[in-house]
């Protein structure tokens, strides 16, 4: 998954006349059409010089992101700062061949760029042209070190090596978004954690759950009563949203985070038959079994749906109450989450939320503890 979300931050840097052929595990082919009509080819070297001494640099910011957000303890995790960048370019001819609709490159030019992949070049990171690309590109300004490859099929290559300067340092924007790895990892951590209350609520946890937990957080017996012991078994809440403020007759009521349902069949007892309860959980299990619940409790008036939180599967201005319960704390784009909560809610709606706030400053070590993360 890092190898994957590195490959797609550069993808994402890849500008015309560059185009992609093929990815190999870790590597990338691209080429560029040397006449292509449109534009000199002055101006297209240029181009394609500056579209590579852009990939260092957002290779580089990927990966002190990634660094900064890891909490995995898989080996690519543990040695992201050792991944590096290296980028080979030759200048040949080349001919288009298709296979099943996929276009591919053909000749002497694609072969060279495979035996380069392994060269001699004692450094972690560089740009390696060989000699025809290095004149082709007309990049004497830019400093290089002289050398050769030799290979049995295709002799010797005399190459030009760049090797860029260190990074500076990295500086996240304010605005920026934990990197789609991090997203993946942490939602398929806690809907495993999740799916583990759901199946297998007696096992035990880090953290509470069950009738002691509606005990502890004073869950009234009147709101229990006639509940399905599966809908109770499975709670694992941080507090008790229903206490915040009425929900009355006939309103309308999101659930961010439901689980097995209790707060939902509480709150459908609450609005009545005139009003409705939208559930929604990412946790596959836990949707399914607070369905289940619903149907043992008879209770019509409620509606389940897998989902996250970030993106609420509810039309605008549809409710007059949300509620969330533990749950906003498991999301990683928390501000995602609140916008939703405020495109679900009619004007002057009303929030309900029980969960986690941290006063003071939380140490790298607690932010990559994937069970923090997912109690």
């Amino acid at each position: 998954m890092v190898i994957r979300e590195l490959i797609t931050t550069l993808l994402d840097e890849v500008n015309c006349p560059l185009e992609l052929v093929r990815i190999e595990g870790d590597a990338i082919f691209l080429y560029a059409i040397k006449d292509d009509g449109d534009r000199s080819w002055e101006q297209v070297s240029k181009d394609l010089v500056i579209n590579m001494m852009t990939f260092f640099r957002v290779f580089n910011n990927k990966v002190s992101e990634l660094k900064i957000h890891k909490f995995c303890s898989c080996t690519a995790c543990i040695n992201i700062e050792a991944l590096k960048l290296k980028v080979i370019v030759h200048s040949g001819r080349a001919a288009f061949y298709q296979i099943n609709g996929h276009q591919e490159l053909t000749g002497t030019s694609p072969i060279v760029i495979h035996r380069l992949c392994k060269n001699s070049v004692d450094a972690d990171e560089y740009l390696l042209f060989t000699e025809a690309a290095y004149h082709d590109l007309n990049i004497s300004d830019v400093p290089v070190v002289e050398g050769e490859e030799s290979y049995d099929d295709i002799g010797t290559i005399k190459t030009y090596v760049h090797y860029p300067p260190e990074p500076g340092p990295y500086v996240p924007s304010l605005d920026a978004k934990p990197p789609a790895i991090f997203v993946e990892t942490l939602r398929a951590e806690v809907c495993r954690e999740y799916a583990g209350v759901a199946l297998n609520p007696e096992r035990g946890f880090h953290f509470h759950t069950g009738r002691t937990l509606t005990a502890k957080l004073d869950y009234r017996d009147e709101w229990l009563e006639g509940l399905p012991e599966e809908a109770i078994e499975s709670f694992a809440g941080m507090g008790n949203p229903l206490e915040l403020g009425p929900l009355r007759p006939n309103q309308k009521v999101v659930d961010a985070g439901c689980g097995a349902g209790l707060d939902c069949l509480i709150a459908a007892k609450m609005v009545g038959s005139g009003g409705e309860v939208i559930g929604v959980d990412m946790t596959k299990e836990m949707i399914e079994k607070a369905s289940t619940n619903a149907q043992a409790a008879g209770v019509k008036n409620v509606t389940f749906k897998q989902a996250v939180f970030e993106v609420l599967p509810v039309e605008d201005q549809w409710a007059d109450v949300v509620i969330s319960n533990g749950a906003i704390n498991l999301a990683p784009d928390k501000d995602a989450v609140f916008r939703e909560l405020n495109r679900v809610l009619k004007p002057g709606g009303w929030v309900h939320i029980a969960d986690i706030l941290v006063e003071k400053p939380i140490p790298d070590s607690a932010k990559r503890n994937i069970e923090l993360w997912t109690g």
